[in-house]
């Protein structure tokens, strides 16, 4: 008789978090995959540079390509969407990522005093740049507050974070996936905020053990942001 592998994550003995059916390894080979799709990307702007991407329904085929990691390596591993973290959360962790964040963006508001200092431009001033020359910007309002925080967190965090946290610890495993999911925005004048948060992002799915909290706070964070850059291109006066 065949053993059918247990569609609910247990807790690790020892532990305080669940056991996961993929490896390091298979987290790496993600982190592959998730490099040959953003070369493509890149590869395809360059050969189309006409093409208007950031308000077309390509964004959306991008976002969802970032699946492909995780899915290809469900494809042989016994395990299932459970084990990603659609876990329920206590509210309290919502509580602790807002009070993460604030501290998180005094640290940002530093960094970009610094940049705005040295007159490079922050990654506030690139986006209300795109959005100047957007006609149509819903396309990247839905992807940016939307689909990319969902599908970043079920990648950075969820299947990423959880495959190196069951080799190196939570701390390497926050900074390491932190650090991947800062270079992959292809942005230098945001690496710093942007791990900045994914740390705090991995940080609360490791109290809670599930990916609401996180998906919550980067929904909020990224429609923050967004609708400021947006309300500021059409609002003259808005930002100085």
């Amino acid at each position: 008789m065949l053993d059918v592998p247990n569609p609910q994550p247990e807790i690790k003995p020892g532990t305080l978090f669940p056991s996961i059916p993929w490896t390091i390894i298979d987290s790496w080979i993600g982190v592959g995959l998730f490099i040959l799709i953003d070369v493509a990307f890149v590869l395809a702007l360059l050969a189309f540079p006409e093409f208007e991407f950031a308000q077309s329904a390509g964004l959306v085929a991008l976002q969802l390509a970032y699946l492909i990691p995780v899915a290809t390596v469900f494809l042989w591993r016994p395990t299932g969407w459970k084990f990603i973290g659609f876990r329920k959360f206590k509210a309290q962790a919502l509580a602790l990522g807002f009070g993460l964040l604030i501290g998180g963006y005094i640290i940002v508001f530093i960094h970009n005093s610094i940049l705005i200092a040295l007159g490079i431009d922050t990654q506030g001033d690139m986006i209300m740049t795109l959005f100047d020359s957007l006609e149509m910007p819903g396309w990247f309002m839905f992807v940016g507050i939307i689909l990319a925080p969902f599908v970043e967190e079920v990648f950075f965090r969820g299947f990423l974070f959880q495959g190196f946290r069951e080799k190196m610890g939570w701390l390497k495993a926050a900074l390491l996936s932190s650090a991947i999911f800062a270079v992959s925005h292809l942005d230098p004048a945001s690496l710093i905020p942007t791990f900045i948060l994914g740390f705090t992002f991995s940080y609360i799915f490791h109290r809670s053990n599930s990916l609401w909290p996180g998906m919550f706070l980067h929904f909020t964070v990224n429609a923050f942001g967004l609708c400021i850059a947006l309300a500021a291109t059409q609002i003259p006066g808005l930002v100085q």
